[in-house]
């Protein structure tokens, strides 16, 4: 009963939206690109880069940049001001799409699935991560870390796009079942943070070590885990169950934007740096089931993948990538494994090599100016 009250609130709600849309879309089409992230409530990194880019070789265009991060739970739970607020934002999304040439967006974004858009914009799915280890999208619908199939229907989940970018044939793969999308709309490219990690010219270590002058004095240990969404697995508490050698090892873990597990203070830095900051005074980095070994692949260090819920995991989610296989020397259960391997140096750096080779087939150095190419060639 629940559900059939929810499916006819959906449906009501998404013809009210194209009402109101329809009326909106008689405003004129404007030289401008909008960017549109739920990853964060500030322009991402992805998205700097590309504004940036753009900007410099054609100051005509307008581009729009918003962030939002809010998860459709704490929607539920905000106040009457909140939502009222999250109102006008939507119908700010609206306006941008009916104003612009071209829609870039890094995940699935309600307006931009469920509305009929003028046949002008295109719109350009970056994906907020450059690969995908863990199954995600159609590929887990009714599964406990999916959507359920009727409502991912009823709200058009991941339609519109007119290009999706992947840096590899075997993420097409993966991307195209994700998506429900065939692969000839599928194009090779990369994130513009590929280019970050890989260019010293984005390089923060020196201004990473000043703030923090112990990171410098010893090895860095750098933990990365993935987003995991309606879990109640804490990963970061497996690692601090190992208590780790300080007078070897600085330990740094970093959370995913959405990623609310409570961390230690001595185990932060400012969040200021990212993610792919840290990646690069690193000298050992562990991840599990993110796309982040495949990213940080691009420096060709020690990458050890942490699985203590492998089984589960797999249940609840699924992989297309058999990280064992793939990884083996990396692949462990338990962190005190990983310091072993990291003590004995019992790890085949040759396969972090290959990996990287099969899933980034573009030139990592390139892809902020390619991607950049490809959308103005799109706007045009």
């Amino acid at each position: 009963m629940k559900n059939i009250f929810l499916i006819i609130g959906i449906s009501i709600l998404k013809i009210f939206a194209n009402i109101i849309y329809f009326i909106i879309k008689i405003l004129p089409t404007k030289n401008k690109i909008v960017m549109i992230t739920r990853q964060s409530n500030m322009p991402t990194l992805d998205f700097r880069l590309l504004k940036e880019k753009i900007e410099n070789i054609d100051n005509s265009i307008s581009i729009e940049v918003l962030c939002n991060k809010v998860e459709s739970n704490e929607l539920y739970k905000a106040g009457i001001i909140y939502k009222v607020k999250y109102i006008f934002y939507i119908l700010k999304i609206m306006y941008n799409l009916a104003t612009s040439k071209v829609c870039i967006v890094d995940g699935y974004c309600i307006p931009v699935c469920i509305l009929k858009h003028k046949k002008r914009l295109k719109i350009i799915q970056i994906w907020h991560a450059s690969g995908a280890v863990k199954k995600f999208g159609y590929q887990i619908l009714d599964k406990e870390a999916g959507s359920n199939s009727r409502i991912a229907k009823l709200m058009c989940m991941h339609k519109n796009y007119d290009y999706i970018i992947a840096p590899s044939e075997a993420t097409k793969e993966f991307f195209s079942e994700a998506f429900n999308i065939p692969k000839d709309k599928i194009v090779k490219l990369g994130l513009p943070r590929l280019e970050y990690i890989a260019n010293s010219k984005y390089d923060k270590s020196e201004e990473i070590f000043k703030e923090y002058p112990k990171l410098r004095e010893k090895k860095n240990i750098l933990y990365i885990p993935t987003f995991r969404k309606n879990n109640d697995f804490n990963a970061v508490e497996k690692i601090l169950e190992y208590k780790i050698d300080e007078n070897k090892y600085n330990l740094i873990i970093s959370l995913h934007p959405l990623d609310i597990t409570p961390v230690p203070e001595e185990y932060l830095v400012n969040k200021k740096y990212s993610s792919y900051d840290l990646i690069k005074i690193a000298d050992y980095i562990i991840t599990d089931y993110s796309a982040l070994s495949i990213e940080a692949s691009v420096l060709n260090k020690p990458i050890f993948i942490f699985l203590p819920d492998l089984n589960e995991y797999k249940e609840e989610t699924g992989l297309n990538i058999d990280l064992k296989k793939e990884l083996p020397s990396f692949v462990c259960e338990n962190f005190s494994e990983i310091i072993d391997k990291i003590d004995k140096k019992e790890y085949n750096t040759k396969e972090i090599k290959e990996y990287k080779e099969k899933y980034i087939e573009i030139d990592e150095k390139k892809t902020i100016e390619d991607l950049t190419k490809f959308i103005l060639d799109v706007y045009k």
